[in-house]
């Protein structure tokens, strides 16, 4: 089994995944840069806090001859350091046992501790050269706590990130509005391209925006406009091909009608005198060679009449114009059942080139309704005014004119043929209730001549 590809996404959703994509990776770019900055301030400021914390020990230590009492001189120098927020000291004594420490200055707000060891790192120890006259009491170690720190650079750090996703936050959104707006011309496009290829040619779009979404929309409605007018030249061009058609047709079937009937007919009768003459009673020979005679007239008679059972024109001359319209009718049914499609039509012919007028102004005023407006019932009526005039109705109950259609081609080409009969075509809104009417006022002077033209070509007049 042939796997299928997989759809592609749309425009707008690629460009917003790679914007995403970027942001987050500053985002991340970001984060990565406030954490380095973050212990390099950290470690910065505990090397400070030793070489500060070791220049006042050593300050305070230095005048030996002066200080009567060793021991606590150390002691005062330790608890000089209570309330540091950086450095603790403490005083080791001869066996390496600490006796005193001092007491670093409280945190109002604490950090996880992996988030301690992750920006605090090791603490720095330095152990602190005394004069010789402290010696004999032990030494001062000076040992950095970087926890108060680490929680200014946290609080610090939380800002820059906040802000930093906010930025991002904003840009995104920014960039999914602007692409929205940006990209909606190109949308309507695309919808507008599936309808061309469905084939509906009278689809125009209007562009506004950037300057090629503009000229895109001017390219595609030249396009449309070109291929809606190739397609009225190639229904027209099919018309009047199967015209043609129909009319070599009729014209075959008249010839093999007037030059062979009146050949054949004659051979009947002589045949048939022959074998009634005087001699053929004489001649048994004669008889039966005039019968044979009959007997062949006969069977080409029989073939002469299939062969213009052939060609007699199909269409309008071979089905009528009720039946075409109900045809049609069906047609539509068949795909729109929900649609109730009502013909009242005369079981009568108006000439071949007024039915033909007649079925191309009921096809183009469905299959506009159906298109366009969704009805759910269509109306098709012709009846004989006064006048001598044909009327012919397409009423349907849709979503009424639309402005872009008043104005399409279909409109134009049925009022084209009105007007090449000597008629008038209207399309407007329905006063009586929602919907579209098409009607069609006809001349039908000249109409029975033509009538009376036809049937005598085709031999059926009565």
């Amino acid at each position: 089994m042939v796997k299928r590809p997989a759809a592609p996404k749309s425009l707008a959703f690629q460009l917003f995944r790679t914007i995403t994509l970027a942001l987050v990776g500053t985002l991340i770019c970001g984060s990565v840069l406030i954490y380095w900055h973050a212990v390099q301030r950290i470690q910065t400021e505990m090397r400070a806090a030793i070489e500060v914390g070791s220049r006042i020990a050593h300050n305070a230590l230095d005048d030996v001859d002066e200080i009567s009492a060793t021991r606590r001189r150390l002691e005062l120098t330790v608890a000089d350091f209570d309330g540091d927020r950086h450095l603790r000291a403490s005083l080791i004594d001869e066996n390496g046992i600490p006796v005193l420490h001092s007491r670093l200055q409280p945190s109002r707000t604490s950090v996880p501790q992996w988030l301690y060891r992750l920006l605090a790192g090791e603490p720095i120890v330095v152990r602190l050269e005394l004069p010789e006259a402290f010696r004999k009491f032990g030494s001062v170690v000076l040992e950095t706590n970087a926890r108060n720190e680490v929680i200014e650079v946290w609080s610090d750090a939380k800002i820059y990130v906040l802000l930093l996703a906010g930025f991002c936050a904003t840009v995104l959104l920014i960039v999914f509005v602007a692409l929205d707006r940006a990209l909606r011309p190109l949308k309507e496009l695309t919808a507008a391209f599936v309808e061309i290829g469905a084939g509906h040619y009278e689809r125009r779009v209007e562009i506004v925006g950037p300057r090629e979404f503009v000229q895109l929309g001017e390219g595609f409605n030249a396009m449309a406009e070109r291929l809606e007018e190739m397609e009225i030249y190639n229904r027209r061009l099919h018309e009047h091909l199967e015209t043609v058609q129909e009319e070599e047709r009729a014209e075959l079937a008249r010839t093999l009608h007037d030059e062979m009937s009146p050949l054949l007919f004659s051979v009947d009768v002589d045949a048939t005198t022959l074998r009634h003459l005087p001699v053929a009673g004489n001649d048994p020979e004669v008889a039966k060679r005039a019968t044979a005679i009959l007997d062949a007239v006969m069977k080409m008679k029989l073939n002469v009449k299939g062969i213009l059972g052939q060609l007699r024109p199909t269409g309008l001359h071979a089905l009528g114009l009720a039946n075409l319209i109900e045809n049609l009718a069906a047609f539509w049914g068949a795909r729109h059942p929900e649609i109730l499609i009502n013909v009242n039509v005369p079981q009568r012919s108006f000439g071949v080139r007024m039915d033909a007028a007649i079925h191309n102004i009921v096809r183009e005023a469905i299959a506009n309704a159906i298109r366009h407006a969704n009805p759910r019932r269509i109306d098709v009526n012709l009846t004989v005014e006064p006048g001598n005039l044909l009327s012919v109705e397409v009423v349907d109950d849709g979503a009424g004119l639309k402005p872009a259609l008043s104005t399409g081609y279909g409109i134009i080409g049925m009022q084209e043929r009105a007007a090449l009969l000597g008629g008038t075509l209207g399309v407007m809104d329905r006063k009586d209730g929602r919907g579209v009417r098409v009607s069609a006022l006809l001349p039908l002077d000249g109409v029975r001549e033509e009538i009376d033209t036809e049937a005598m070509k085709t031999g059926t007049l009565a």
